[in-house]
């Protein structure tokens, strides 16, 4: 048992990587909200945010600042299942964004934890969550299930309101476990910067392809192309690199489940800054059930490796 928790305590530089990915995460959320409804195409947002970072990698790579692995063939097949997910989850997280407010997609986000640390027991060599923990990721459940039911737009539209949202939530499940797999398995001399690299690098086509593919590049003619939304677009491509760097920094300090539901649980500044400063945000009673979900994630306690794997 004494081994047991310990197993579970974090390192100084695990609490200061989840704090600088809660920040960014958190930021970034709204950011590429505003963006998003400035600059209706959110396969061309995210594409320029993928080769921003891959350039920014580059030249940092080519004056010395970083030690960055070189790209190879069979890095890249190892990366490929993960990219996909990848570039579905932020396509679909667009979409989302796009068509639904910002506390839907934290929602039905919340529902992952429970998936991944399931998952986390079966290919990850963590044991099953603690009694405490399974109902701490049930309570967020329910917290969600509660949203659902009282959201305006799930109200007149019905499940087909939530087409993206769902699919969102199958691909980040996916996502979050097969990463853990990828940051433990693969071999880089920089596993940070090495991860980032070859995600944006290979990220970026496929996500020019889904924009295309939904028809962007006809409407690009018809976005009102104004100094603020080019404004916002520099902004979250930038902030882009500081999301890459702490969301893989993080994920290697902790476990799936963990990171997954840390991702779920610094939304609540998204959620603050959101009512602040947007008008399609969720009615009282709504984000009441989005505190309780979120209040339920605190109660979680990360699952020790397991002594037989």
């Amino acid at each position: 048992p004494h081994s047991a928790m310990a197993a579970t305590e974090l390192s100084s530089a695990a609490l200061l990587g989840i704090v600088y990915y809660a920040l960014c995460s958190s930021i970034m959320l709204v950011i590429n909200k505003v963006t998003i409804s400035l600059i209706p195409l959110p396969g061309l947002v995210f594409c320029i945010q993928f080769l921003t970072t891959f350039l920014a990698i580059v030249v940092g790579k080519a004056s010395g600042l970083l030690k960055v692995d070189d790209l190879t063939m069979n890095k890249a097949k190892q990366f490929a299942p993960y990219v996909v997910a990848f570039v579905l989850s932020i396509y679909c997280n667009g979409k989302v964004l796009q068509y639904c407010n910002v506390e839907t997609l934290i929602t039905f986000r919340a529902c992952s934890p429970l998936a991944v640390s399931i998952l986390d027991w079966v290919f990850l060599g963590r044991e099953f969550p603690a009694l405490r923990s399974m109902l701490a990721l049930i309570g967020v459940v329910i917290g969600a299930v509660g949203y659902v039911l009282c959201d305006s737009e799930f109200q007149m539209r019905g499940v087909s309101a939530y087409g993206w949202v769902s699919l969102y939530l199958v691909v980040i499940i996916f996502e979050m476990t097969y990463a853990k797999h990828m940051v433990s398995s693969v071999k880089f001399d920089s596993v940070i910067w090495g991860s980032v690299l070859y995600t944006n690098a290979l990220a970026a086509g496929p996500m020019m392809m889904l924009g295309f593919g939904s028809g962007e590049l006809s409407q690009v003619s018809e976005v009102s192309w104004s100094v603020g939304g080019l404004a916002m677009l520099v902004l979250c491509s930038v902030l882009g690199i500081c999301m890459n760097w702490s969301g893989w920094n993080c994920r290697s300090q902790i476990s799936a489940a963990a990171y997954t539901l840390l991702g779920v649980a610094c939304k609540l500044i998204s959620v603050l800054l959101n009512v602040l400063i947007w008008d399609k945000h969720a009615s009282p009673l709504g984000i009441f059930w989005l505190i309780v979900c979120l209040l339920s994630s605190i109660f979680y306690r990360q699952a020790p490796m397991s002594s037989s794997k």
